[in-house]
């Protein structure tokens, strides 16, 4: 399977064998119960695409099932995990690279990247040191942020928004 923009979840979920639904009924953008994956039909390209792949990665750990516990800081724990998985399979670091010596503004990087903005901040602060110091080496004085910068604003902006 192939990640990063080419990546197309709906094409994962039928291989999974998950349907994918449009849903006015849906609370937030999306859920995933029982094989079935709605999403919420008010959802742009690049959010519905972060959407369908967050809710495989649900589906891949049977989390209907298996996954939350009524906990909070254990569920919040698990939606992070599911968020940064599915964020590692829509951006991959060359297309990182690219779009961040392209653009020095999260929704411009987010839009090259077929992601929605949140997804890229995901990504970015889950980025592995190796990952961390390769994107820094390739975009060093070619970026007019510096990838330090977009991580303590990816920071902040989740804190301050939280994805219902």
């Amino acid at each position: 399977m192939e990640w990063g923009r080419a990546y197309d979840p709906y094409r994962h979920a039928e291989a999974l064998g998950a349907e994918v639904v449009v849903s006015s009924a849906v609370a937030g953008w999306g859920d995933y119960r029982g094989g079935r994956i709605r999403v919420h039909p008010i959802l742009n390209q690049a959010e519905a695409r972060c959407t369908v792949a967050h809710e495989i990665v649900h589906h891949e750990r049977r989390d209907d099932v298996l996954g939350y516990c009524g906990v909070a800081w254990l569920d919040t724990r698990l939606e992070r995990r599911v968020h940064a998985t599915a964020a590692r399979r829509l951006i991959i670091v060359p297309q990182l690279v690219d779009a961040v010596l392209w653009s020095d503004d999260a929704g411009e990087i987010a839009e090259q990247l077929v992601v929605d903005v949140r997804t890229l901040y995901v990504r970015v602060l889950d980025l592995s040191v190796f990952e961390y110091r390769e994107i820094s080496k390739k975009t060093r004085g070619g970026a007019a942020r510096t990838l330090s910068d977009l991580r303590r604003y990816s920071s902040r902006q989740l804190r301050v928004r939280p994805r219902s």
